[in-house]
């Protein structure tokens, strides 16, 4: 009996997998389609329509994503064709956030460029935000946000200077990882060790947002290679100690190889894209994914839900409800985020 339960419990879980992998791949080939038919044939008549209904102010902000990696660009469009000239450094719609209980609403745009191209050229860095000053006057938005490390590569590797309506994104990220520790964590602040994998320039931020927050944190520095990242010898035993980890790595599997370094009863926080897969058992696994009433993107960025709301697009849309961000250090922002009712959505 008890066999014959578990060959029903594997089948129906055979059957799940199947199902969707079956739903993943009818979204890719929808949101293939869409981008290819709204950049090949509509590109020109929805920015000459937008143009025309500026007044109006359709869209408060806008949000430029990338592909993590060129396997990412295949969730878009054949990679040969994404990397010619017809889309190379060329931002293109690729959806909207709705407004929800913010009431701004975003636009998506797309560059098929990767963060490593980002980082070798300087000229690319230059041209696409550019490219977004124009389209952000011609939309008349408000505000402009750059996904992910884009906004460190461009304006502190490449030195390219940024325009007062861009956002850094740094208030948003760390506003998301101090959301998820607070609703995450099991023992009052101070009794419980925090480690964070990750400190540069926003997991400084992050760091110095903990500690003042009572958090007995400690800071585990990275260094990036090209098979993924390196950490100390000395860090195992902080991470075996630790009941909370905070992975900061670009990628999940930048930090699987460390996961068996884990304590057992530990919460990881993840704030890695894509997200950690090596999870062993006894380790609670959490993705930094917040979210506000209302708010969705449509379609969904790929690997996200389409209620999750990356740190990045929180910074624009606290900003572009309220104006700009220019005078509001960490504190303030994050006051204005919970008023305006961002939340933690704790998805293992």
């Amino acid at each position: 009996m008890e066999a014959t339960k578990k060959q029903e419990l594997a089948k129906v879980a055979g059957r799940r997998k199947v199902s969707g992998k079956v739903g993943k791949g009818i979204s890719t080939l929808i949101r293939k389609a869409v981008f290819l038919t709204v950049s090949l044939i509509l590109r020109w008549p929805i920015w000459v329509i937008l143009v025309i209904l500026r007044p109006l102010r359709l869209f408060d902000y806008l949000f430029l994503v990338y592909p993590g990696s060129d396997c990412d660009l295949d969730g878009y469009c054949p990679r040969w064709l994404a990397k010619s000239w017809i889309f190379s450094g060329k931002p293109t719609i690729g959806g909207i956030v709705t407004k929800g209980r913010a009431g701004v609403r975003g636009l998506v745009l797309v560059v098929p460029n990767t963060i490593q191209e980002f980082s070798a050229s300087k000229p690319l860095c230059w041209f696409v935000l550019r490219r977004l000053e124009r389209l952000n006057w011609l939309v008349g938005s408000r505000v402009i946000a750059l996904a992910g490390m884009l906004p460190g590569v461009v304006e502190r590797k490449q030195k390219v200077p940024f325009g007062s309506q861009f956002v850094r994104g740094i208030h948003g990220t760390v506003f998301c990882v101090m959301e998820t520790v607070e609703r995450a964590r099991k023992k009052d602040v101070g009794t419980f060790q925090v480690a964070q994998i990750g400190v540069g320039h926003c997991g400084g931020a992050l760091y110095n947002a903990l500690y003042q927050d009572d958090h007995r944190v400690r800071g585990i520095d990275i260094r990036p290679t090209k098979k993924g990242v390196l950490l100390p010898e000395e860090s195992r035993a902080v991470l075996e100690q630790a009941d909370m980890v905070v992975v900061l790595t670009p990628r999940g599997s930048d930090f699987d190889p460390y996961t068996g370094w884990l304590k057992a009863g530990a919460t990881v926080i993840d704030d890695t894209h894509p997200r950690i897969t090596k999870k062993p058992d006894g380790v609670e696994f959490i993705k930094v994914a917040v979210g506000l009433n209302g708010v969705e993107f449509r379609p969904r960025l790929p690997g996200y839900r389409a209620n999750w709301i990356p740190g990045c697009a929180v910074e624009a849309i606290v900003c572009a409800s309220r104006g700009d961000c220019s005078d509001l250090n960490f504190n303030q922002f994050r006051k204005r985020a919970i008023d305006l009712g961002f939340f933690a959505h704790l998805d293992c």
